[in-house]
């Protein structure tokens, strides 16, 4: 690695702290393997794959044997209890990770440069890392991928006060911890500022894409020739507010729309009860979990990539990573959304945007199947992804903060 003044490469060992890995879908994967590509030494601190329905992977246990070594990256995993479908799940698993996080720091010997966090809910995530902070007197790097308590206020519905204001505690103490804080959006950057953390700790990180490798790929069979067919791919869970999908598949079921849920969540039982009652077996499909290069394929080869969130003022903040999927792909976007998401779509000029309600998805819907100008919305969301959103650009950014986190003699170098 260069640093800004054009230095010499500098080899760095660094600490991935990650609730999730590999097999588990999440960009931490490539971020690693992309930084060990670079002649780092990367380590990752996770736990083991449960990710998203809540148990373990088949193949995976606690008492059996796992490769500890991924792409070149070493994979230390501590015991974490399966979170299955409930709030009390959840929880246990959030402090499961952190005991034996924490164990694991106590008993590791290894002084590694730099810590980065890839803070995806839970936040307490980031308890361990601070751990190892204090331990060995190194700079921590947390990247913000949700914010919290917010994202369990709205998600889960917590109300409880006290466990709210505990959480409030516990992100702050984080946060403090923190030498650099990389934020996956503006408005993060904006609301954590207004916790009171220092502006010059704040770093605007969006997230990145991997190129999709097309080569070979064909239109998927169930695309039929005639059809308008509309791809959603990612998590199904709550948050993406996919009733709303429903709703529009259940209206528009007259017309030669089809609909493909790529992906597993949460509420995708529910969700497939519901597609069932409206008798929408022949127009709603949910292909289920597929490698990242399937989903690529169904997306690539759609006429329309749906995005959607439920209507919250959290929401509006969020960049989520299918959406650069979406532009690296090249397919026409329609975002049922506000905020951040809307606003990148917009300026792109790669798709629709329409409000979070039924009719307004639907007539956006039907002008997108009336426009001549999908071509030409494929083509911005590509250019927009080359231009903003490549492994190569995110990775240079993240090289730069870390040698200047970790070499400079100011606590914030510029």
């Amino acid at each position: 690695m260069k640093n800004r003044s054009g230095g010499q490469k500098v080899k760095m060992r660094i600490l991935v702290v990650s609730q999730y890995f590999y097999p588990e879908n999440f960009r931490v994967n490539m971020l690693s393997e992309e930084l060990v590509k670079r002649g780092h030494e990367v380590t990752v601190l996770t736990g083991y794959p449960q990710y998203p329905q809540g148990s373990l992977y088949d193949g995976y246990g606690f008492n059996l044997p796992y490769d500890r070594v991924w792409h070149g990256v070493d994979v230390q995993r501590v015991k974490v209890l399966p979170r299955g479908s409930g709030v009390w799940g959840l929880l246990m698993n959030c402090l499961s990770f952190v005991y034996e996080g924490i164990k694991w720091v106590r008993n590791c010997k290894t002084k590694f440069d730099i810590i980065y966090v890839f803070e995806v809910s839970p936040a307490t995530v980031g308890i361990p890392a601070v751990a190892y902070k204090k331990k060995f007197d190194v700079p921590l790097l947390l990247n913000v991928q949700d914010l919290w308590p917010e994202s369990v206020e709205v998600v889960l519905g917590i109300r409880n006060r006290l466990l709210v204001g505990v959480l409030n505690r516990i992100v702050d103490s984080i946060y403090a911890a923190s030498d650099r804080i990389l934020c996956s959006s503006k408005g993060y950057v904006t609301n954590i500022a207004a916790r009171g953390v220092e502006k010059e700790k704040l770093v605007f990180w969006p997230q990145f894409c991997m190129e999709p490798d097309l080569t070979g790929s064909a239109k998927p069979t169930v695309y039929k020739d005639g059809n308008f067919n509309i791809v959603f791919a990612g998590n199904i869970g709550d948050a993406q507010g996919l009733d709303l999908l429903i709703d529009a598949a259940d209206q528009l079921k007259d017309s030669n729309i089809r609909w493909f849920l790529v992906g597993d969540g949460r509420a995708r039982a529910r969700l497939e009860k519901r597609a069932q009652a409206h008798a929408l077996q022949e127009r709603v499909f949910f292909v289920g979990k597929v490698s990242e290069e399937a989903a690529n394929v169904y997306v690539h080869y759609a006429d329309c990539a749906y995005l959607s969130f439920m209507d919250n003022t959290l929401f509006n903040m969020v960049i989520p990573a299918k959406l650069q999927t979406y532009l690296a792909c090249g397919t026409p976007i329609l975002a049922v959304a506000r905020g951040e998401s809307r606003k990148i779509v917009e300026e792109a000029q790669c798709g629709y945007t329409c409000e979070q309600n039924v009719s307004d998805v639907v007539d956006t819907i039907r002008r997108m199947m009336e426009t001549d100008k999908l071509q030409l919305l494929s083509r911005n969301a590509r250019r927009y992804y080359l231009e903003n959103f490549t492994v190569d650009t995110a990775v240079q950014e993240l090289e730069n903060v870390m040698y200047n986190t970790c070499t400079c003699k100011k606590k914030y170098p510029k």
